[in-house]
């Protein structure tokens, strides 16, 4: 029994005599200066960035203007005599061509009018027939009498035969003249004959009839159809003073006319662009003093029928050859409190802030008004990381 707690007293001493030597071993360290060496800190690495060049490039951004779809040209279909419809002779919404048949008014008496015109000018050049065998038998009578000796002839027989020759000529002028008023006459009855046929003036697509087989019409009523010329077709928007002289300055920097120097093109209700450009027209030759516009009249071809007249479309305007200009991508503008400003890196790899100003943006681009130069290089991303005069470490987009 006397074993155990002797046992556990040797255990206690040697627990002590070796926490004893680990004390000593630390003070020892200590005291000759040994330590562990701190690590080394690292320098920090460059921030990564990507780089865009400042160029030349064409930057053409198109105005968008409200316009509405106009015909060309209308016409209202009249009858130019009076008469009963006989034949309508077109299918209504269907397109025609200028020259086609529309309209057929009954005819009879127009003929019978001709024919009667006619015989009257045939009656009245026989009449001249005669006419001049009077005039010519006057005249014989005439020279004879003058030709013969004045003392078989009384001044009486010679003045009546003067008259008579005065009367005959007048005769023949009358018949003349009788001759032209039958010819005028006949004119008259061949034109209403011609116009019981009523034809299209012009090529478009023709609307409904206004009258049918059977109705009385004249000039003095209603038209009978109307036609709307829809190929080529025009389109009608304003423009503000303000681009209308933009318009001529871009015009003139080219050295073209106002209607070869834009591109005019149509945005459709359904957001396509039309596949067929326009062409100016004309523009108004006032500016409205109310809203301070001017109306530009625009034709398009319109072969399908796309444009209907009435309809509203967006009218997108831009220069047929824009000039070159300074850009870059938007994306690598920093919008600061002191305004816009870009990454611009030296030839050494170190980045600087660089205020800049834009003129206009479009397709993802600025318009550098200011601040760059072409060739410059700039930042594209990663520019929120960086700290001016900070050395950038490039990599590809």
């Amino acid at each position: 029994m006397q074993g155990g707690p002797v046992r556990f007293a040797g255990r206690c001493a040697a627990l002590v005599v070796a926490a004893a030597l680990v004390g000593i071993g630390w003070f020892a360290r200590d005291a000759v200066g040994f330590r562990a060496k701190p690590s080394e800190e690292r320098a920090p690495e460059a921030p990564a960035v990507t780089l865009v060049s400042v160029t030349n490039a064409a930057f053409n951004p198109p105005a968008e203007y409200v316009g509405h779809v106009e015909p060309a040209q209308v016409t209202d279909i009249l009858p130019q005599i009076d008469g009963y419809i006989r034949r309508v002779c077109f299918t209504e919404g269907a397109k025609v061509e200028k020259g086609d048949l529309l309209f057929e008014i009954d005819d009879e008496q127009y003929v019978a009018a001709r024919n009667l015109r006619y015989s009257e000018v045939a009656s009245a050049e026989a009449k001249v027939t005669v006419t001049l065998s009077e005039v010519d038998r006057a005249e014989r009578y005439f020279k004879r009498l003058s030709s013969a000796d004045e003392r078989g002839v009384t001044a009486t027989e010679r003045d009546t035969a003067e008259t008579t020759l005065a009367s005959a000529k007048a005769a023949l002028n009358a018949a003349n003249a009788a001759v032209e008023q039958a010819k005028a006459s006949a004119a008259i009855a061949d034109f209403n004959l011609k116009h019981t046929k009523v034809y299209s003036p012009i090529s478009g697509r023709i609307g409904k009839a206004l009258h049918h087989v059977g109705d009385y019409v004249s000039p003095s009523k209603s038209a009978l159809a109307r036609v709307v010329q829809t190929d080529p077709i025009r389109v009608v928007f304003p423009i503000s003073d303000r681009d209308y002289d933009a318009w001529q300055a871009a015009a003139e920097r080219g050295g073209r006319e106002l209607k070869d120097s834009r591109r005019l093109r149509l945005r459709l209700p359904d957001g396509t662009v039309y596949g067929c450009e326009g062409v100016i027209d004309f523009g108004d030759n006032e500016m409205s003093r109310e809203t301070a516009t001017l109306k530009m009249h625009v034709s398009f071809d319109n072969p399908a029928g796309r444009l209907v007249p009435n309809a509203f479309v967006r009218v997108l305007s831009d220069e047929r050859n824009p000039p070159a200009a300074l850009v870059v991508p938007t994306a690598a503008l920093v919008r600061t409190d002191e305004g816009l400003q870009a990454w611009k890196v030296d030839a050494e790899g170190r980045a600087h802030p660089v205020a800049v100003e834009t003129d206009g943006e479009w397709n993802g681009v600025s318009r550098i008004s200011a601040g760059l130069a072409d060739g410059d290089k700039i930042v594209g991303l990663g520019a929120f990381k960086l700290k001016d005069g900070a050395a950038v470490k490039v990599v590809s987009p």
